[in-house]
């Protein structure tokens, strides 16, 4: 049997790695474009409101898992009744889950597109604009994908075509063939 996958407590501690070169890979263009402290400048003025912030960032994770669901449900023609929504009490961490194995690609896809659509979209959009609450938006989005980015990483070797289900207790999947037996890669 081949898993890829983490516990919930496992991609919090190293979605922590990650956030070093995603806080780089934003800071940099935006220092360049805008002047180094132009970044830290424009976030802390995007939280002069932080009880408006706090509630678009809630409602924002509920968004990113609805993406989740959403692009499985879209690309692999899941049926909707088969993805569930919850939350992780003790590692304080919402989730989506869809037990249907999903092609991987698909699935790849579908593990990505919070981070694009609520994270890097609207970071490019700041880089643009020079919007302060764009920038925080996108770089807060783009490190809550950070669990993502760490599956995307444990998928680097499996190869499309491939079926993968999601796990039902860890962070990723694990490979399944056609008569939904867990395989290896």
């Amino acid at each position: 049997m081949r898993e890829y996958t983490l516990s919930f407590l496992e991609a919090n501690i190293y979605s922590l790695l990650v956030y070093v070169p995603i806080i780089a890979g934003y800071f940099v263009p935006y220092g360049l474009l805008y002047g180094w402290t132009a970044f830290g400048t424009n976030i802390l003025q995007a939280l002069d409101n932080p009880l408006i912030f706090l509630a678009i960032i809630f409602i924002g994770i509920a968004v990113h898992e609805f993406i989740h669901g959403i692009s499985w449900w879209w690309m692999d023609d899941i049926p909707w009744e088969k993805i569930h929504f919850g939350f992780k009490w003790a590692v304080l961490t919402p989730y989506v889950h869809c037990p249907e194995p999903i092609e991987v690609s698909n699935y790849r896809w579908g593990v990505a597109m919070p981070g694009i659509v609520l994270g890097i979209l609207p970071y490019l959009i700041a880089l643009i604009s020079h919007n302060g609450w764009l920038l925080a938006f996108g770089l807060f989005f783009t490190l809550t994908a950070s669990g993502d980015i760490l599956i995307l990483w444990l998928l680097r070797n499996v190869r499309g075509g491939k079926k993968v289900q999601d796990h039902p207790d860890l962070v990723g999947c694990r490979v399944v063939d056609e008569n939904l037996n867990v395989t290896t890669p």
